[in-house]
Parts: structure tokens; sequence; C-alpha cells
């Protein structure tokens, strides 16, 4: 096996333990499943009110090590088949960046993405999607969800500009804006959901928080790494309540 061909991916995920909550209410306490991504209904949104703010604290000049995340490192052909569950995944120094919710803060571990966007909006997915991944000091885990939609060249560009191919050495990428990859205004819709690859772990807090505009090119690179997509199906809300932040309705009315 190559060194450098481990999952970064599933060793801190797959550690999440305990209920999520979004404002006290427990993401299991219905006991019906709790799956991870969900299409966003904007008609039944409940609108959220005196919801814990989702305070952002991130390095404008991080230091980030981008890596291919295989799950097929035992195969033969592990460097020329792509799998699903397979992304291109940027793992953050200590302290470059943190999310505090409900006094609770969660340190951000790595970032990803998935062709097309794993969350859909009233059925429609944009080109892409990233997500953030974060975990308290306990093991929680906090997920922002950004949707990626074609534009103006954006800071997730910095990444997609320089995907190492699977079986290849990790790439780092200096002077990364994190807080640029997120939007200037978080207005998030908010459920209690799981991880979107196996063990399908949930206990998630999911923050989808908006939209960015990524290159043409960004898109077409990540796709010629992953020509039929990297996403998993959205999955039955079965009962759980999708909570909008207020502004949320602006954003959600773009896709």
């Amino acid at each position: 096996m190559h060194p450098s061909r481990r999952s970064v991916l599933t060793v801190p995920l797959a550690a999440a333990l305990g209920a999520a909550t979004l404002g006290g209410t427990s993401a299991t306490a219905s006991g019906a499943p709790q799956q991870s991504p969900v299409d966003i209904r904007t008609r039944d949104l409940v609108r959220g009110r005196r919801l814990p703010p989702l305070h952002v604290r991130y390095d404008h000049h991080a230091q980030v090590s981008l890596a291919y995340v295989t799950r097929d490192a035992g195969s033969p052909d592990g460097c020329l088949v792509r799998d699903v569950e397979e992304t291109e995944q940027a793992g953050v120094e200590p302290g470059a960046g943190w999310v505090v919710v409900d006094d609770v803060r969660y340190d951000l571990l790595q970032t990803h993405f998935h062709t097309p966007s794993e969350h859909s909006v009233d059925g429609v997915r944009t080109p892409m999607e990233q997500h953030l991944v974060h975990s308290s000091a306990d093991g929680r885990l906090l997920v922002l969800a950004v949707l990626l939609q074609e534009g103006s060249e954006g800071e997730a560009d910095r990444l997609l500009s320089v995907l190492p191919d699977e079986c290849e050495d990790p790439v780092p990428v200096t002077d990364v804006d994190l807080r640029a990859m997120l939007p200037r205004r978080l207005s998030a819709v908010r459920y209690a959901g799981s991880l979107t690859t196996a063990p399908y772990t949930e206990g998630v807090q999911w923050f989808v928080v908006g939209t960015q505009t990524v290159s043409a090119a960004g898109i077409e690179r990540f796709r010629e790494v992953f020509p039929e997509g990297d996403s998993r199906e959205t999955q039955p809300l079965a009962g759980r309540r999708l909570v909008a932040d207020p502004g949320a309705a602006a954003w959600l009315g773009d896709v």
C-alpha cells in the first residue's frame, strides 16, 4: 500500500458518539432512522426562533494537506477504480478553525467535496457540495454544508485546481482562507442526521449554511476524477424537523 493511501475521513468521523442537539432537541428521541443527506423542502421548513447562534472562527491564512480518500486500499486495482464513497479531502491543522454552538466548541478537522450536491432544495441539486467537518472535545460531530454553484472562481478553487489522483501523494496548499469558503452571512438550515459514508453514524449536527460559487473549470476537474459522482442519495426525513434560521429563505430561493 502506498504510504499516503489512507482514509483520513473514516477515523475522526467514526468516533462520533451521542445525540446531536438542535436547541435541545435530541436527534434520536423518536427511534426512527436519522440519515443524511436530505431534500430540503422549503414549504415544510420550521422557522427557527431563539436558536443558539452559530459562531465561526476560521483562519484566513491556513495550511492544509489535500489528499485523495480511498475506500479500496486493499484492492489490486484500487488505484484505477473509483468508489462512490471516495473523495478529495483537505486536512486542517489543529487550531486553524472552530465553531461554537450552544457554548460547545467544535474544532475543524477537514473539508471535502461531493458531486453532485448531496443535499437538494425542493429536489434540485447543485453541481457540487462542500462539507466542513468539526468535532467537539467529547467526539460529537457538527458539519457545515455549502452548496456550490457554477459561477465566479471561489476559494474552493484553490483546492480543486490541485487535486491529487488516487495513490498520489497529498498536496500541501498554503495561505487558504477558510472563512472565504463560507457565505459571508450564515443563515442555516439545521437538522440532526448522520455521516453520508459508511458507517453512516448518526448523531451528527448538520448546518446547511448557503451557497457559494466555484468556477466551471473547478467543477470539471472534480468530475474528471469522479466521472460517476461521489454522492449519496437523499434519505427519508422520518419525522425530523428541518429548522431554518432567519434569512435562509434568501439563498434557498436561488438554488
